[in-house]
């Protein structure tokens, strides 16, 4: 992961139920970035869900970019994130 990056810090409202805290890394090459950190360990998710597929742990949609998640060790989601 190299150059700038930045970080979302994004509330949820009380109504949310979600049970974990997501962090989104902004990056210009999510493929890139998988394939190094997971030669760090890091295990990425798969989806194959109708409106939400990984290929190689990526997924691409016209509304959100590129993103790719995986958790730390407290089991919270990360993201990596590329905006269209």
């Amino acid at each position: 992961m190299r150059g700038r990056r930045t970080l979302l810090v994004h509330g949820r409202p009380a109504a949310n139920n979600a049970d974990h805290t997501q962090v989104r890394l902004w990056t210009d090459d999510v493929e890139r970035d998988v394939r190094e950190l997971e030669t760090r360990g890091a295990v990425f998710e798969s989806y194959d869900f109708p409106t939400l597929k990984t290929v190689n742990h990526v997924a691409t949609t016209p509304v959100i970019g590129k993103s790719a998640w995986f958790k730390d060790p407290d089991g919270n989601t990360l993201a990596l994130f590329r905006p269209e």
